[in-house]
């Protein structure tokens, strides 16, 4: 596992003020070969969060790129750095998200398509991972099964190429409404199986993401062990990310999952 390829940055209003270099240099340390920069694009809706601090903002776009085209320059020798976003797919927000995707082709390749944002209402998204406060008070007011089913249909339109030729064919931490699953009793209604046939069909890879080890209510990788091992079953392609938030965080875990 010599590549991150789930990478945040200063950029982001959530994550630390680590400059990048920090990031590359420890994974340098590290002996990562490979890292692939995925800052949060901008929402096309306006952030449901408190703290309103879920994606980078427009208008620091091009310094993003800008900062790490230097940072491929300078250390070309030493690490291959590669350039994306990650994108949350926004159900009724198709058109903007292929806008913006349109005005950066070269780097859909290396970006990630999430989704954080479910549409419970006309004009209404929760985001299910702000924290588990939140995600505990709406699973009691509309059922955490009734959840976990808009979760599904919400991956089932993601995992369908909901943007034609400019969607990103990653699908970032599959299991993201787990992240709380401690702190409630639900009976898990998600074809699990079913949602990573689809994306095997549409050729899509996972994000075999390690921040979840760092959750307290979770404890696992996501996808978790149980679906890493159908992925690897039906041959689903999947890419190492520790979704660093912080320059620390860089390959996080990686060692103690080698036999993947």
């Amino acid at each position: 596992m010599k590549r991150d390829n789930h990478i945040h940055t200063n950029y982001c209003p959530h994550a630390s003020s680590d400059s990048i270099e920090m990031y590359i240099e420890e994974a340098i340390l590290k002996g990562l070969k490979e890292l692939t920069f995925t800052e949060h694009a901008p929402l096309p809706i306006k952030d449901s969060v408190p703290t309103k601090d879920s994606a980078m903002r427009m208008e620091d776009v091009e310094r993003y790129i800008s900062t790490l085209k230097d940072m491929q320059y300078k250390y070309a020798e030493m690490i291959r750095i590669h350039i994306g976003f990650e994108v949350d797919y926004i159900e009724g927000h198709e058109k903007e998200t292929i806008d913006f995707l349109k005005k950066y082709p070269e780097y859909i390749e290396y970006s990630i398509l999430s989704v954080h944002f479910l549409q419970l209402k006309p004009n209404d998204y929760f985001c299910i991972d702000y924290d588990s406060d939140s995600f505990i008070q709406k699973g009691t007011s509309i059922g955490f099964e009734t959840m976990y089913r808009r979760y599904e249909e919400t991956l089932t339109k993601a995992l369908s190429l909901p943007f034609g030729e400019w969607t990103p064919k990653k699908i970032g931490h599959l299991n993201l409404i787990h992240k709380f699953q401690k702190a409630y009793t639900v009976e898990d209604p998600i074809q699990w199986e079913a949602l990573m046939d689809l994306a095997k069909m549409n050729h899509y890879r996972l994000d075999y993401n390690f921040s979840g080890m760092d959750k307290p209510l979770y404890k696992k990788t996501y996808p978790n062990a149980d679906m890493m091992m159908y992925a690897k079953k039906i041959g689903l392609n999947y890419e190492t990310g520790s979704d660093a938030h912080q320059a620390k965080d860089i390959g996080r875990y990686f060692s103690s999952f080698e036999e993947f």
